[in-house]
């Protein structure tokens, strides 16, 4: 049973909900956080996350305790999407801050491609081959969604999705099958731990995709 007056408990036991696809108790929980602790930050932002999605309540939920939403999202079409393992991933302090599901952003700096929370909390980069390929598609016109698939201790998935192709690439899928590409599956639970928001200023220009 959780404490009414323990803000972390209360923060936590959102937090199962949330990943469940229980959203109307995540909500419920994070309130009763903020009842007790007006400008607490995973509460505040958690529930800015909650109230983006797309209808309200738990009627997404389905028999695994996976939401509609999610199994949606990672609906893998051929050419479209393909799931990509970040580098230099986010200390796990700020990894406790992500699940899956998640809308993310690119970032796109000095021909890099970092990814960030909706929030600018940095995540990851991605791989060579991979930024090289989305730097030339994007240029050319091309539009992705890429959302949250797996989180690990040290280690995030996320899912490119194409939500345009520019008539440059008609012909051009964006992604190649590659039946040795790793799919990353295992969607552990998020770290509760104390979360710190270090981040570090940047002055050159940076466009975010």
């Amino acid at each position: 049973k959780v404490d009414p007056q323990n803000v972390d408990a209360l923060n936590r036991q959102a937090r199962v909900h949330m990943e469940m696809g229980k959203f109307n108790l995540a909500k419920k929980y994070y309130s009763e956080a903020l009842k007790i602790d007006p400008y607490n930050p995973i509460a505040i932002k958690n529930l800015k996350i909650l109230k983006s999605f797309k209808g309200n309540g738990d009627s997404g939920l389905i028999h695994n305790g996976i939401s509609k939403l999610s199994a949606s999202l990672f609906l893998q079409e051929p050419g479209k999407t393909k799931i990509v393992n970040l580098l230099k991933v986010a200390e796990p302090q700020k990894l406790s801050k992500a699940f899956c599901g998640m809308k993310v952003n690119m970032i796109i700096k000095n021909r890099k491609i970092t990814i960030t929370d909706e929030f600018d909390n940095y995540l990851g980069v991605m791989p060579d081959d991979i930024n090289y390929h989305l730097l030339k598609l994007l240029k050319g016109g091309n539009k992705y969604d890429l959302f949250i698939k797996a989180i690990k201790v040290n280690g995030l998935a996320v899912l490119i999705k194409e939500t345009y192709r520019s008539k440059k690439f008609k012909n051009q899928p964006s992604f190649l099958e590659n039946s040795t590409a790793t799919l990353a599956t295992e969607i552990l639970t998020n770290l509760d731990q104390n979360e710190s928001d270090d981040e570090t200023d940047e002055n050159e220009e940076e466009q975010v995709v």
